[in-house]
């Protein structure tokens, strides 16, 4: 495990600390789809933390939902037990409207890994969330179909300690090729 030494954690403006960065349109990598025989370059310094890209199988096909805006967000809990740090890291948003894609995803994929790619609204640095073996899994939904709206939570939860990482690989969708 790599050690950094402890930071100076200086303030930022409110810029920096605003809320509703993370980017409604994030990137699914399902973890059956990575080729786990390679190795993933993974930088952790004092000055940096960055992934390179996660290399996929043949064939394999990176998604995008786009979460209803401002929706999207992150949360990472841990406390100190007695023998070891229990963490929940978890990333959820709401997927608007009532539609087979949303259905079709909650009866097929609950418990199944994924590797996340987000993107920062205003430095535009993408940042993934799980690592090789360790992916976020799709845990839980609340889906609503009533007088005030149409739409499904999702919530991708992972028990390690791992923190996002900048991730440096392309999330291209075979649309978009």
């Amino acid at each position: 495990m790599v050690k950094v030494k402890v930071p100076n954690i200086i303030g930022v403006s409110d810029l920096e600390s605003a809320g509703k960065r993370i980017f409604n349109k994030i990137h699914l990598i399902l973890e059956e789809d990575v080729d786990l025989t390679k190795d993933v370059e993974i930088t952790i310094t004092d000055e940096a933390r960055t992934m390179a890209a996660l290399p996929l199988k043949a064939g394999a096909e990176i998604k995008e939902f786009n979460f209803a805006k401002h929706t999207t967000g992150s949360t990472s809990q841990g406390s100190n037990g007695d023998v070891t740090t229990e963490v929940t890291n978890s990333l959820s948003g709401t997927l608007a409207g009532d539609r087979v894609e949303i259905d079709n995803f909650i009866e097929n994929y609950h418990g199944v890994g994924f590797y996340i790619v987000t993107s920062d609204r205003i430095s535009g640095k993408q940042y993934i969330y799980g690592r090789p073996r360790c992916p976020y899994i799709f845990t839980d939904h609340d889906k609503r179909k009533n007088s005030d709206n149409s739409s499904c939570d999702v919530t991708f939860t992972s028990p390690f300690p791992f923190q996002p990482l900048e991730y440096l690989g392309s999330v291209q969708t075979a649309e978009q090729e």
